[in-house]
């Protein structure tokens, strides 16, 4: 195992890092992703290569690289991961809070549904015969009410969580710019 990621990407110009390309079909060298996207991509895909460092190794032709390519790509990776970071981490944070009101708005329909589930079974006495039936589908239903807050507490945050991973790891990245 290398002691650190390695990603290269070949690059007409520095714009391309981050701009959405116009992809032509038709062109071979026509890009389809950004940069950031293809680093980002590569990066989720080996989530568990995440605590070791990256470097970055961006080609470019000669005439695109200049003295000020590297600090400049540098500085915008960082601002854009940082802002990444935030957007993401905002993201974790209304799943919180929405799971959080989904459960309170659970918990009031199950009260709601098992408290009018006995008061039906104690108002019609045939339905005692399928009790059995009846507590059941109220089982089912308590499971799908509780579904998405259980979801949302457990998992859903969970790839905002890599992404914020996948984008301190490129802050911490070892930047290199080359003219090839």
């Amino acid at each position: 195992m290398s002691e650190q990621n390695e990603i290269t990407l070949k690059l007409n110009n520095m714009e391309q890092f981050f701009a959405e390309p116009a992809a032509d079909p038709f062109d071979p060298d026509s890009r389809y992703w950004s940069g950031i996207d293809e680093v980002t991509h590569y990066l989720r895909l080996i989530p568990h290569e995440l605590k070791k460092p990256t470097r970055l190794r961006v080609q470019m032709p000669p005439t695109a690289v200049t003295a000020d390519t590297q600090p400049t790509l540098k500085a915008a990776l960082d601002r854009y991961c940082a802002a990444q970071i935030i957007e993401n981490q905002q993201v974790i944070n209304e799943l919180r809070v929405g799971s959080y009101r989904e459960t309170i708005s659970a918990i009031v329909i199950v009260v709601v549904l098992i408290l009018f589930t006995i008061l039906l079974v104690n108002v019609i006495p045939e339905l005692e015969q399928v009790s059995g039936a009846l507590a059941g589908f109220v089982g089912i239903a308590v499971w799908v009410i509780f579904w998405d807050p259980i979801y949302n507490y457990v998992y859903a945050w969970r790839p905002n969580r890599l992404d914020i991973k996948v984008y301190e790891n490129l802050q911490k990245a070892e930047l290199m710019v080359e003219g090839s």
